[in-house]
């Protein structure tokens, strides 16, 4: 099921010791500074345009945080703004650190492979500069991801799903994932995916059953077919090569497959075709979403 967990999130627990996960339970209310939600009801659907707009990968992410926190009445600024701080709480290096990056480090024999990685890990950390580790409160980014999500923001809902305890039953949000479904994202459909794959042994797609970690991969695959950014040095590929050393895949299914079983990869790959064509046409009943 490694692969079923988005990256990024996987390696903030890993570095927190499961702290976030605690902080679900314990967080109190965000903090004014963080979060100036307003207290009047808002309406559930929320324009298509952000207060702030999305960042792109490679963007300066301390300047991107810096101009959004005007905004952060607005639920889609503060999910932005989440995902920045998130990434740069993963792949931030300190100031004086510049010979190690996110536990990957530079040696100085010639070594093609460790030069690589390193490589990678200083791509992944360069829009972080200015926005180190030790600058970033993970209950911040927690915080805001809770107050995104109380206001309905899709994409923060999604992100959500992700910190349930695992041994609490699914079907208290299973109605409203065809919502979260519906909107096509593909962050969305990867959260989605990791969330219902998580603790389950096989789920039942149509008439068959298939087994919960190659429908963790295909949930991922999947997501990539319908937009996320996995080609090519998007930043999923390069933290399988600089976190796990595959460095010579250009795609996400190429560099997940020197990890996973050709047999269950194949399995997945099937599969992927199908959950995008039940995603496109939004055939709840098939993915086993409806009562």
């Amino acid at each position: 099921m490694r692969a079923a967990i988005p990256l990024l999130l996987s390696l903030v627990v890993a570095a927190q010791g499961n702290a976030l996960t605690d902080l679900h339970a314990t967080l109190p209310p965000p903090p004014k500074a963080v979060a100036r939600v307003p207290t009047q009801n808002v309406p559930h659907v929320f324009p298509s345009f952000a207060a702030f707009p999305a960042f792109d990968e490679g963007d300066n992410l301390r300047v991107f945080v810096e101009r959004a926190r005007s905004s952060l009445d607005d639920p889609s600024t503060m999910y932005y703004v989440s995902q920045a701080l998130e990434e740069c709480y993963s792949w931030g290096a300190e100031p004086e650190d510049d010979a190690l990056y996110a536990g990957v480090e530079v040696i100085s024999r010639v070594d093609l492979q460790e030069a690589k990685r390193s490589w990678a890990a200083e791509t992944l950390a360069a829009p972080c500069r200015g926005l180190e580790r030790s600058s970033i409160d993970p209950r911040e980014i927690l915080a805001l991801l809770q107050g995104a999500a109380q206001h309905g923001e899709p994409h923060a809902r999604a992100r959500m799903l992700i910190f349930r305890d695992v041994g609490a039953p699914k079907s208290d949000v299973i109605g409203s994932l065809p919502d979260l479904l519906a909107t096509g994202d593909p962050q969305v459909v990867r959260d989605v995916g990791a969330f219902l794959t998580r603790g389950e042994v096989s789920l039942r797609y149509g008439d068959e059953d298939v087994d919960a970690p190659v429908a963790a991969i295909a949930w991922e695959l999947a997501a990539c077919d319908m937009g996320y950014p996995c080609g090519p040095m998007s930043r999923i590929v390069l933290t399988a090569c600089a976190y796990r050393g595959h460095c010579d895949e250009y795609l996400y299914d190429d560099a997940i497959a020197r990890e996973e079983d050709p047999f269950r990869m194949e399995q997945a790959q099937r599969l992927r075709g199908d959950l995008v064509h039940a995603l496109r046409r939004q055939d709840w009943s098939w993915l086993g979403l409806t009562g």
